[in-house]
C-alpha cells in the first residue's frame, strides 16, 4: 500500500507495463492524477522498466507481482479451449509487446552506439591514410633526391651572392638528363611579407620559377627542396630574387644569388 491508498506496488509496477485491464487501469489512472505521492510511485516503476531498456541490472519484481500477473494471463484464455490452453492472439501480442518493446529500445541504443563507435574508427583510420600518404611522398622525395645526388652526369653550381647580400651564398644540382634540379641556400630572413624565389634561366626564352623558400625551408634540418625543370629546357644559369608573398610568374625583385653553368 502507498500513503493507505488501495494502490499496492505491484499494481504501479503492472500499470507502468500495460498488462492490467481496462478497468483496474483507469482506476490506477484516476488515483494516480490526484495523488503526488503515488505519481512518485509510480514514476519510480517507470524507471526500474526503463533501466531494463538500456541492459542496466534486472530489476526484480515482488513475489505478488508475479503472481498477480499470471493470474491475468490465466484470466485471459478464451472461454472453451482445448488441451493446448492457447492464449488469445491479442493477449498473447500484448504479452510479448511488452517484453520485446524494452528490448527494441536497448538495440536502437547499442545500434546507435556502434555507428558513434564506427564514425570515431573511421576518423581515426583517415588521420592514418593521410599519415601513410605523406610518409610514403617524403619517402619518394627522398629516393629522387639520392638518385638525382648519385647521377654521375649530376652538375654543381655555385650560387654567389650581389651586391644586394654580398655575404650570401647558395648551390643548385642539376641534371638536365633527368630534367630534375635541388638546391640549398644561406640567406638572412627576407623582408616581412616577402619570400626568396628561384629561377632557372634558360639559353632563350624567360625564367621559369622553381619555387618559392624560406631560409630554413633550404637548409633547416638539413633539408634540400627539389624542383623538376620543364621538359626540353636547357638552363644556362640560375638566380635567387625576392619576391612578394606567394612568389611572382616573372622576377621583379632584387637579385641576391646568381651562379651560371
Amino acid at each position: 500500500m502507498i500513503c493507505d491508498h488501495p494502490i499496492r506496488d505491484e499494481d504501479l509496477e503492472l500499470f507502468a507495463l500495460g498488462v492490467l485491464e481496462e478497468e483496474e487501469n483507469n482506476q490506477i489512472q484516476g488515483h494516480v492524477s490526484s495523488c503526488p505521492e503515488c505519481m512518485r510511485g509510480l514514476a519510480e516503476a517507470r524507471g526500474r522498466i526503463a533501466l531494463l531498456s538500456f541492459a542496466a541490472p534486472e530489476q526484480v519484481p515482488s513475489v505478488a507481482a508475479k503472481q498477480k500477473l499470471l493470474e491475468r494471463i490465466r484470466a485471459e484464455k478464451p472461454a472453451n479451449t482445448d488441451a493446448s490452453h492457447v492464449l488469445e492472439p491479442v493477449s498473447v501480442m500484448h504479452w510479448w509487446n511488452t517484453i520485446w518493446a524494452p528490448a527494441a529500445i536497448g538495440l536502437v541504443v547499442l545500434s546507435i552506439f556502434l555507428w558513434y563507435g564506427n564514425r570515431q574508427l573511421d576518423s581515426q583510420l583517415d588521420i592514418i591514410r593521410k599519415q601513410i600518404a605523406a610518409d610514403q611522398k617524403q619517402i619518394q622525395h627522398s629516393q629522387a633526391l639520392v638518385a638525382m645526388l648519385t647521377a654521375q652526369d649530376t652538375m654543381t653550381v655555385k650560387l654567389e651572392g650581389t651586391q644586394n647580400m654580398p655575404k650570401a651564398w647558395g648551390t643548385v644540382k642539376y641534371n638536365p638528363r633527368m630534367q630534375m634540379m635541388c638546391y640549398s641556400a644561406d640567406l638572412p630572413e627576407p623582408p616581412p611579407k616577402m619570400v626568396y624565389q628561384i629561377w632557372a634561366v634558360p639559353e632563350v626564352g624567360e625564367p621559369v620559377s622553381e619555387g618559392i623558400f624560406m631560409p630554413e625551408a633550404a637548409v633547416g634540418g638539413g633539408k634540400m627542396p627539389m624542383a623538376r625543370v620543364p621538359s626540353g629546357m636547357s638552363c644556362k644559369w640560375f638566380c635567387v630574387t625576392i619576391e612578394p608573398e606567394g612568389g611572382k610568374q616573372r622576377p621583379t625583385g632584387p637579385k641576391v644569388l646568381v651562379g651560371t653553368l
